[in-house]
């Protein structure tokens, strides 16, 4: 009958049981954690998944800051003690559908489709 290698390797060199078993052991935690270490809840996939998802953040946090940063700039134009008159006309207009004595407002639908507004040009 044709013995396995491992049984061969072990005859071969006289391990003993003890010593292999600890072999095996030593073995399976190194397996173990280097398996863990790129593939588990936190290896190094997940680690440049979560940089990844961090630069997207930042990158939105930067936006959302500029817009915020526009609001305020538009909210301290219409401070009283420095109210800007073209700030306030245009916000008027856009807010409140204001519109001066000799101009005309020409409204136009929303849902228009991208066809429909070249047919009538």
């Amino acid at each position: 009958m044709k013995e396995n290698f491992l049984y061969q390797f072990v005859r071969k060199y006289r391990i003993k049981k003890p010593l292999f078993i600890g072999y095996c052991v030593a073995l399976s935690i190194i397996f173990y954690f280097g398996f863990f270490t790129f593939f588990g809840d936190k290896g190094l996939i997940q680690l440049f998944a979560l940089k990844k998802q961090i630069a997207n953040k930042e990158i939105t946090k930067q936006e959302i800051f500029a817009r915020m940063q526009a609001k305020k700039n538009m909210v301290d134009g219409m401070n009283l003690e420095s109210l800007d008159l073209d700030l306030l006309d245009e916000q008027a207009r856009k807010v409140l559908g204001y519109a001066g004595k000799n101009e005309v407002v020409i409204y136009r639908e929303k849902n228009l489709e991208k066809t429909d507004l070249q047919i009538k040009k």
